[in-house]
């Protein structure tokens, strides 16, 4: 990741890598394609609107309307989309009264081609007002902010592209091929025009929006967004900056800690310097102990005994006997218990907890348990004894009793030493990081981590105040990236137009089933990847993304898991399908004109330039990936944010 800005939210600053001066970026980025799409708009627009004059002229009402209906099918389609849309209501209601927002969507409705031509322009003005600001970085990025705001027309552009220039391609290549030579050369030319930049158009279009959800979930909005849903994903970009820049410190601070921590070997040299013991085989720590040993229930017995902690050898050992050593021992001696045999060594400590001391009087109530014949002889330590039974009980009864308090109070000692004087590493690296604030909770874009010399091998990042997920993306192409992949996408745009208006000349009952077996295998597609989970609008909108992925492939509302399957997976189908449908109609069928020897080739030409670009855009020219790390609030989501850009 890049030390400067790597979110998508604006156009790069750079070109293969370089970086470029601000005005360089405002041609490339603003001034030459906003001319270039005013150009083709007007173009287009014009070139439809005479064509379907001139075939009403030529007694072709059919084409005639056909041509038209899909001139006026986009602002009509947007403008539906707009009031069906609460948030484009309350924002188009926010400053006006509602009759005066509908008549608004109204007129531009009806007059679209100059709201269209308006909003290209006043990018144009502001993008032109920014060179003017050299010495005011401030006044030119305002400028720049005016130059992109959101509006409608954006809504209206993505639509049109696939409403009306990609049927509006099919349906005129459609009548020049079903022409014989005695036709008008006049309709001809407009005709020309018309697949010529409808196809620029769609090319346009697609190159601005193919990986346009990988690129708004790290930084770039919709351009027809609200100014509401800007602010929300700003904010929650914001957070994610705050998240990462925290996690980032937080970081630096363990890798200093744990770079100034001494080793383990240090440790133990420091430790055993600052702890020597005599050099004797063993060395011992004494405890005096003074209790109450009870015999039954009417005499306690004085007992002094003495535990000794023994260390194993320190010069020379293995670490197997490092450990032997430093396990604690215990010798115990009893003097007052006659013919006992003394208990020398207790080597370990057993893992079990010890059990609650005995009762100092048994309570009368208790019965008294006698054992059967079939019982085994095992002592009954809490039941009343007779004076017969009193010298054997005593036998028993004092030294396990004994051993127990030792035990617990060797546990103690134990774990007061180790407490006391084993070193720790630092509370820092064992402690928890303390719950923020409610209000600083966030999510934003991660800077890059800078390599430091002083971090050890084995630091890992695990300093996060809360559950998180990494985000991945992409970022914007830069202007050669940009230009390739139109290019790229005209010739495979070119390749498959071609491919399917002639096979529907020659098999028009074959295209239509063709074009139906694609759309459900599209949306066979699209509905394995989402699962058909999600709101209804928005599995509706997938018979539309279908609809789309006939002609070109756009990451668009849905994020591909996968995106290298999906990309590979859509080429391979359509190269198979164009190759096939095209070979079909070359090898079977008599030509009477040369266009169709003509078409071939360039099919053919197509398809070599489209496989060209793209080796040369994934190779060199592909975006730099992009991975936020943001707040997990739904840890039970389907794992679709983890796609691989």
């Amino acid at each position: 990741m890049a030390e400067t800005e790597v979110h998508a939210g604006s156009p790069p600053p750079h070109i293969l890598g370089y970086t470029i001066r601000s005005p360089t970026r405002i041609w490339v980025s603003y001034i030459v394609p906003t001319c270039l799409g005013l150009l083709v708009y007007i173009v287009q627009t014009a070139s439809d609107l005479a064509l379907s004059g001139q075939y009403f002229s030529q007694k072709e009402p059919g084409f005639g309307a056909g041509t038209l209906v899909l001139v006026l099918l986009p602002p009509l389609i947007t403008f539906l989309l707009v009031a069906a849309s609460k948030q484009q209501r309350d924002c188009a209601c926010s400053e006006r009264s509602k009759c005066v927002a509908l008549g608004i969507g109204l007129l531009k409705l009806l007059l679209f081609p100059f709201f269209v031509i308006y909003r290209f322009c006043t990018r144009l003005f502001w993008a032109i007002e920014g060179l003017f600001h050299d010495d005011d970085d401030v006044e030119r990025m305002k400028c720049l902010a005016k130059a992109t705001e959101t509006s409608n027309i954006e809504l209206y552009l993505l639509i049109q592209a696939f409403a009306q220039a990609a049927p509006q391609i099919i349906l005129q290549l459609y009548y020049m091929l079903t022409q014989d030579l005695f036709r008008n050369y006049e309709t001809s030319a407009v005709q020309a025009l018309s697949l010529v930049f409808s196809a620029i158009d769609l090319a346009a279009i697609t190159t601005s929006y193919h990986r346009i959800e990988s690129q708004r979930r790290v930084g770039r909005h919709y351009p027809w967004a609200t100014p509401q849903q800007i602010e929300t994903h700003r904010c929650h970009l914001e957070q994610n900056e705050r998240l990462c820049c925290e996690a980032e410190r937080k970081k630096r601070e363990s890798e200093r800690i744990i770079t100034s921590f001494p080793e383990s070997d240090k440790i133990m040299e420091n430790f055993r310097a600052r702890r020597s013991l005599p050099s004797s085989g063993e060395a011992t720590h004494e405890m005096h102990i003074h209790g109450e040993d009870e015999v039954d229930n009417d005499a306690l017995e004085q007992l002094e005994t003495r535990a000794l902690l023994h260390s194993g050898p320190r010069d020379n050992a293995t670490d197997e006997e490092k450990m032997q050593g430093t396990r604690p021992k215990l010798k115990v001696r009893y003097e007052d218990l006659g013919d006992l045999d003394t208990i020398e060594v207790l080597d370990s400590i057993p893992e079990t907890p010890a059990p609650p001391p005995p009762p100092k009087t048994a309570p009368p109530e208790l019965p008294v348990l006698k054992p059967t014949e079939d019982d085994l002889p095992t002592p009954d330590l809490r039941r009343t004894m007779s004076d017969a039974e009193h010298r054997k009980s005593k036998r028993v009864t004092r030294p396990l009793s004994q051993l127990e308090t030792f035990k617990d109070m060797l546990l103690v000692n134990a774990q007061l030493y180790i407490k006391e004087n084993v070193p720790h590493p630092p509370k820092l690296l064992m402690g928890r990081v303390k719950e923020e604030d409610p209000e600083e909770r966030s999510i934003l874009i991660p800077q890059s981590p800078k390599p430091s010399p002083l971090t050890p091998k084995d630091v890992v990042d695990f300093y996060f105040p809360r559950p998180t997920k990494i985000l991945n993306g992409i970022q914007q192409d830069d202007f050669a990236g940009r230009t390739v992949s139109f290019f790229g996408w005209i010739a495979f745009i070119t390749m498959r137009m071609l491919a399917l208006s002639t096979f529907c000349v020659f098999y028009p009952r074959a295209f239509f089933i063709l074009v139906g077996v694609h759309y459900a295998l599209m949306l066979g597609c699209l509905a394995l990847e989402t699962r058909c989970q999600g709101s209804w609008s928005r599995n509706l909108f997938l018979l539309l993304l279908a609809y789309i992925y006939i002609f070109v492939l756009m990451e668009f509302r849905v994020c591909f898991k996968s995106i290298r399957l999906w990309y590979g997976g859509y080429l391979v189908v359509t190269l198979v399908e164009n190759i096939t449908i095209t070979s079909i109609w070359y090898a079977n069928e008599e030509f009477e004109s040369w266009w169709f020897g003509f078409i071939w080739e360039w099919i053919v030409y197509s398809g070599v330039l489209f496989l060209a670009t793209l080796v040369v855009y994934y190779c060199i020219l592909r975006p730099k990936e992009v991975s936020l790390i943001v707040e997990d609030d739904s840890p039970a989501q389907e794992p679709e944010e983890q796609s691989v850009a």
